[in-house]
């Protein structure tokens, strides 16, 4: 074969080559190979919508995880001068400064973003005033490990500050600590009663069930001081908020206050509540003898409302019987 035969050869493979490096590109892209073979395209920069709910569940979950580690903390340590007094507002601490740097992070890729503004703000605040009260509970417990009051104390902080579930752990490890203190269990329990919303999503209980046991938390503490007028009177203004209303041992527990009353301000304050059960149950004349005890100038203004309610309540009743 002569030279130029090769040379008419090799062109016509050359075209062939040509032919089939085009054909593989074309099916490639059509198979969604092109990538294999197209050069590399920068990735797109993550849309704001895409990353906010991440950024969410970022600070849900820190929120979450404190909470667990001040519930991990044992009540009963003797052994905390031997270690860091800070360690868990150091590790709190170390969580914030992750979480406040991923919302930085987030402001610096999309700068105005309102939401995330406002959520970085709460979040800084809230665990601002958080780390401040672990702080001061952790000092105060250093002083004295085995003591029940730092634990009382941080339970009051916790719900002042909204963390209502964090505080009823506290409430319990001061009573684990001092199971003979009644104030605690009147303190416990009226945390129970105020914030019963979130006391039965934190135990998982129904609204009867919740009032069982914030009935049971007082009596525990008139067991340990039965003549205290105080916590008598706030196991009686329990039945307020029952539902359905046992008006019946509401009066019952208003008598044993009474009884208890060392004074003229608690004796006309018994007085009165005794005064309202007995209109509620339809007990007028009981009603007005209650009230005619009443003598302290304070309680004047809530005498001669309950005297305007008497009235009228024995006015109905005798339109109704007429």
């Amino acid at each position: 074969m002569n030279a130029n035969s090769l040379t008419s050869a090799a062109s016509r493979l050359t075209c062939v080559r040509a032919i089939f490096t085009i054909a593989a590109l074309a099916l490639a892209a059509c198979l969604g190979w092109a990538g294999a073979v197209a050069p590399s395209r920068k990735p797109l920069k993550p849309s704001a919508e895409a990353e906010f709910p991440a950024l969410c569940e970022r600070d849900q979950e820190a929120r979450k995880d404190m909470s667990n580690w001040l519930r991990e903390t044992s009540a009963r340590d003797e052994h905390l001068t031997d270690r860091t007094p800070r360690f868990l507002s150091q590790r709190m601490e170390h969580r914030v400064q992750l979480v406040s740097k991923a919302y930085m992070d987030f402001l610096t890729r999309h700068p105005g973003h309102a939401a995330v503004s406002s959520l970085h703000n709460t979040f800084t605040n809230d665990m601002a005033e958080m780390l401040e009260v672990i702080r001061q509970w952790e000092d105060a417990r250093v002083a004295v490990p085995l003591s029940p009051a730092p634990w009382n104390q941080l339970a009051h902080d916790l719900i002042h500050h909204g963390r209502a579930g964090d505080a009823f752990v506290c409430f319990e490890k001061s009573l684990d600590l001092s199971p003979r203190e009644a104030v605690y269990f009147s303190d416990y329990a009226t945390a129970l009663l105020l914030y019963r919303t979130d006391a039965m999503s934190h135990y998982r209980l129904s609204e009867t069930e919740l009032f069982e046991r914030v009935l049971l938390t007082y009596r525990r503490g008139l067991k340990l001081e039965p003549e205290s007028y105080e916590h008598a009177a706030n196991y009686a203004q329990t039945f307020y908020a029952i539902k359905p209303a046992r008006p019946a041992d509401g009066m019952a527990a208003w008598e044993t206050a009474l009884k208890l009353a060392t004074n003229e301000a608690e004796r006309g304050e018994a007085l009165t509540h005794l005064a309202r059960h007995a209109i509620h149950t339809g007990k007028l004349g009981m009603a007005r003898l209650y009230l005619d005890l009443v003598h302290e100038p304070h309680l004047d203004a809530i005498k001669e409302t309950l005297l305007r309610r008497l009235d009228e309540t024995a006015k109905s009743a005798t339109k109704s019987g007429s």
